[in-house]
C-alpha cells in the first residue's frame, strides 16, 4: 500500500480540534523513551525535556506527542519505560488530566494502534510505594493523526508521525521491530546504523521527505510530521510541510509551538551564559508564521 494511500487513510480517520488564536500548542516527536540502559536514547535529554515540558505545563500549553514516544521495539515491556521515566509520565498525566494531552502512535510503539494493548498499558499503574494502582492516562484514545481546523483563517493542519506506507515502518513492521529489538538494539553500541530508520539514513529521510511533501501539494493541506528527526521549516513560496525534529538530538531538543495564532520551531539547548553557569534556553530557530502565510 502507497504513502499516499496510507496518508489519505490517517487523514480521513483523524480527529478534528478546532483551535484558534488564544490556543497554545506544543507538538514533540521521536522521545524514544526506554528503560535507562545504554540504548535508551532518551535518557540524556530527560531532564532537558522535563524542564521544557513544565515550562509548558505552566504557560497553558497543549502537548501533542507525535508518535515514538516509547520505544516499544527496542524494549519488550512497557513497565520497565515507566518506572524509568516516572516523573515524565507524572507530568504528561497531569496534562490529560487538564484536557491538554493528545497522543499519536508512530511505528516504534505501533502497537497503540491496539485498543487493548492501550487499556493494558496506559489507563492506570500500579503504585509500588502505596501498593495501589492509580490512573495514568484513564480511558486515552490515541490516534494515527490528528487534524487542527484553524477557525480564524479556516486552515487545517495534519497532524502524523510520518511512517505511513513505509515497508519496514508499517506495512511489515513486526519485522522491523524483529531487526531492531534482536540484532541493531544490541549494535547500536559499536555504532552501527538502523536502516530501519528514517532517523539514521539520510537517503531515506529525504524520501520521506519528498512523499509527505508531494501529499501536502496534492491535497493543499498544511502537514506537520517527525519520523525523521530533521526539523524542518519551509519557505513561505514552499509546500508547507513541517517537520519537528526530535528529543533525542544530542544536548537539545526541538520542536514547534503554536500561540497567538503563529507556528514557529523552537529549539532547548544547555548552553552556559558569560560567567560559565550552564541553563537551559528556549531559542526560536524559525519563524513565527501566521498560519495562512503560506499558499494554501
Amino acid at each position: 500500500m502507497s504513502t499516499f494511500t496510507r496518508l489519505n487513510q490517517a487523514f480521513q480517520k483523524a480527529k478534528r480540534i478546532q483551535i484558534d488564536d488564544s490556543t497554545r500548542i506544543i507538538f514533540f516527536s521521536d522521545c524514544h523513551r526506554g528503560d535507562y540502559g545504554w540504548a535508551d536514547d532518551f535518557a540524556k535529554n530527560q531532564n532537558l525535556f522535563y524542564y521544557a515540558l513544565t515550562y509548558y505545563f505552566n504557560d497553558g500549553f497543549t502537548y501533542i506527542e507525535m508518535g515514538d514516544g516509547d520505544d516499544l521495539w527496542k524494549n519488550h515491556h512497557f513497565p520497565d519505560i515507566f518506572n524509568a521515566h516516572r516523573q515524565v509520565y507524572e507530568l504528561m498525566s497531569r496534562f490529560y488530566l487538564n484536557n491538554r494531552f493528545h497522543m499519536i502512535f508512530g511505528n516504534h510503539d505501533i502497537e497503540r494502534s491496539y485498543p487493548r494493548f492501550v487499556e493494558n498499558t496506559m489507563f492506570s499503574y500500579f503504585d509500588e510505594t502505596s501498593a495501589q494502582v492509580r490512573p495514568l492516562f484513564p480511558n486515552i484514545e490515541i490516534s494515527e493523526g490528528l487534524v487542527l481546523q484553524h477557525t480564524p483563517t479556516g486552515r487545517e493542519l495534519f497532524v502524523v508521525h510520518g511512517h505511513q506506507g513505509d515497508l519496514l515502518s508499517d506495512i511489515i513492521w513486526p519485522v522491523g521491530r524483529f531487526f531492531v529489538r534482536v540484532f541493531w538494539r544490541n549494535l547500536q553500541l559499536f555504532g552501527f546504523a538502523d536502516p530501519t530508520s528514517a532517523a539514521k539514513n539520510f537517503t531515506k529521510a529525504l524520501r520521506v521527505d519528498r512523499k509527505l511533501i508531494h501529499w501536502s501539494s496534492v491535497n493543499r493541506k498544511m502537514i506537520i510530521a517527525g519520523h525523521t528527526h530533521r526539523p524542518r521549516f519551509p519557505a513561505l513560496d514552499h509546500v508547507p510541510y513541517f517537520n519537528t525534529g526530535s528529543v533525542v538530538s544530542p544536548y537539545c531538543i526541538t520542536g514547534m509551538e503554536i500561540r497567538h495564532g503563529q507556528i514557529a520551531m523552537i529549539r532547548w539547548c544547555v548552553k552556559p551564559d558569560f560567567g560559565g553557569t550552564l541553563r537551559i534556553v528556549r531559542d526560536v530557530m524559525q519563524g513565527p508564521q501566521p498560519m495562512d502565510a503560506w499558499l494554501y
